[in-house]
């Protein structure tokens, strides 16, 4: 099989795969082998994709599946994908960039995506989203109890969300989300956008990477960004405002705040030395316990 295959990881770009091969995927996701699924650009004809589908629905291993650059090309796709993640119970992290979705399709996958227990990370960049999508993805955004809420989400490159879609992802960041990295970058959302953005990130007690990066903003939106982090206490540590008409200065003094921001959060959560007064139990350890940390494809 063309690609790169390892223990537990199957990736393949840009390739026709034949029925023979995508058999072959659909036994390693039936067999609990295969953690992660890249078929970034891959063809697959129709007839393929159904079986390929179930697999995924069937498979209680994989953890990250990559279908980006128009595997899912068509509503009826969206769809067998939708029932396939009904199914699924071990998925975190779906990549659907460029992906010709528009709302149509995002409607046909959100009441598997907003079920899903373990679903956090989302890429949705260029998928043809316009402001109907928006009010889908919100309901995504929260933890419930019943499910982890979306951490990472990727929303590049969908130009017909309009200044209404933005505001209305800004209440629903501001409002209950735990997001921790967000990619708004090549997006319509100019300083109007970007001053809600940063009442987003003002409130946010998790978000720690924006990236706005040719969005339309000006000095006037830098400048709130600048105002922001320079006065208030934030838990951003990244903000990507290059190729707009935010000048050089402002974008190093912002970044300058950031990274301060960040050496002194730090500091405050580093332990403090035991002092010469300070005596262990005896046989017992105070070691910190990493052995049960979560590992995350």
């Amino acid at each position: 099989m063309p690609g790169n295959m390892l223990l537990g990881s199957i990736q393949i770009s840009g390739e026709h795969l034949s029925t023979v091969e995508v058999r072959d995927i659909c036994d390693s996701l039936k067999n609990n082998s295969t953690r992660l699924l890249s078929l970034r650009g891959c063809k697959i004809d129709d007839e393929d994709f159904g079986p390929l589908a179930t697999a995924i629905g069937e498979s209680k291993s994989i953890v990250q599946l990559n279908l980006n650059l128009g595997v899912v090309s068509d509503i009826h796709r969206a769809r067998l994908l939708g029932e396939a993640l009904t199914r699924n119970r071990s998925l975190n992290s779906l990549f659907l960039h460029g992906s010709p979705l528009g709302d149509d399709g995002l409607t046909v996958l959100v009441p598997s995506l907003s079920t899903h227990p373990f679903l956090t990370s989302l890429d949705l960049g260029d998928c043809r989203l316009g402001d109907g999508s928006i009010k889908l993805i919100s309901i995504l955004l929260p933890p419930d109890g019943a499910r982890q809420g979306i951490h990472d989400l990727t929303l590049s490159a969908n130009p017909a969300i309009t200044a209404r879609g933005w505001a209305q992802l800004s209440v629903a960041l501001a409002s209950s989300s735990t997001i921790r990295t967000l990619c708004l970058d090549y997006n319509s959302i100019g300083d109007y956008g970007a001053g809600m953005l940063a009442v987003v990130v003002a409130g946010s007690r998790t978000l720690e990477v924006l990236d706005l990066e040719g969005t339309g903003m000006t000095e006037f939106g830098g400048q709130v960004f600048l105002d922001l982090v320079q006065n208030y206490p934030v838990t951003l540590k990244q903000l990507v405002l290059s190729e707009n008409g935010v000048s050089e200065e402002t974008q190093q003094q912002v970044s300058s705040c950031l990274s301060v921001n960040t050496e002194d959060a730090a500091q405050e959560a580093a332990p403090a030395e035991p002092g010469p007064s300070t005596s262990a139990t005896p046989g017992r350890s105070h070691d910190r316990d990493t052995s049960a940390a979560a590992v995350e494809a």
